[in-house]
């Protein structure tokens, strides 16, 4: 064989293992892709499981705090009452508002 010839198989031999090694390469890379572009799928699916489970909950919760609910069971369970007495009423001197509005004004300025 000549020298010539040689360096043509030679080439040939190492450019072919390049492109098997890029192959190879792109091979890889698309299955790892493929198998994130899964598992992203999957976890979408995992969260919006969790999110209908988490406005189950808070409708539950606002069924359960309801104050037709707590006012039933402080009646029927509890023996509790309704007040219906009038509150309190607390009547305030307006100029009484007015100088302690300027004593304050006065300190804090």
């Amino acid at each position: 064989m000549k020298k010539n010839s040689k360096s043509k198989i030679a080439s040939a031999l190492f450019l072919l293992i390049v492109f098997t090694l890029l192959g190879l390469g792109y091979v890889s890379v698309k299955l790892k892709c493929e198998a994130m572009i899964k598992e992203k799928f999957l976890l979408g699916e995992k969260l919006k499981a969790i999110s209908n489970h988490n406005t189950a909950l808070l409708g539950q919760r606002q069924d359960l705090t309801s104050e037709e609910r707590i006012v039933e069971i402080a009646k029927n369970e509890l023996g509790m009452v309704v007040d219906t007495r009038p509150q309190m009423k607390v009547k305030v001197n307006k100029k009484k508002i007015d100088k302690i509005d300027k004593i304050l004004k006065k300190k804090y300025e």
